[in-house]
């Protein structure tokens, strides 16, 4: 019988989000359940922008998005942030990061 107290489909990680000589070190959530897109809460965008000097960009058309409860989340994903990230050893040179409101987590990333 196999213990479900030890569901991996999400984990915490530190993450370093860097831009030249420039790091900012945060906390992202994992989710193998996300597919194909990651978040960053709005709430840390002001702040990224202005120590690494860049800006989020429009997207060319807005998201909508489901909640984990599989219900349609109201609000709808117009921005996106563009940044290096590196988990432990693993560098993505640019990720695209949609810009939301989100609960407890303030990044979000699929299983790379």
């Amino acid at each position: 019988m196999l213990d479900d107290s030890f569901d991996f489909k999400s984990f915490i990680v530190n993450v370093i989000l860097n831009s030249l000589e420039k790091i900012f070190r945060s906390l992202a959530l994992i989710d193998i359940e996300v597919t194909d897109m990651m978040f960053i809460d709005d709430s840390l965008v002001s702040e990224l922008c202005e120590r690494f000097d860049i800006q989020s960009i429009s997207l060319f058309k807005s998201k909508s998005i489901h909640s984990y409860d599989k219900i349609l989340d109201r609000r709808s994903i117009t921005h996106a942030l563009y940044i290096s990230v590196t988990i432990q050893e693993h560098k993505n040179e640019m990720m695209l990061l949609l810009i939301t409101r989100l609960d407890q987590h303030k990044i979000i990333i699929d299983n790379l």
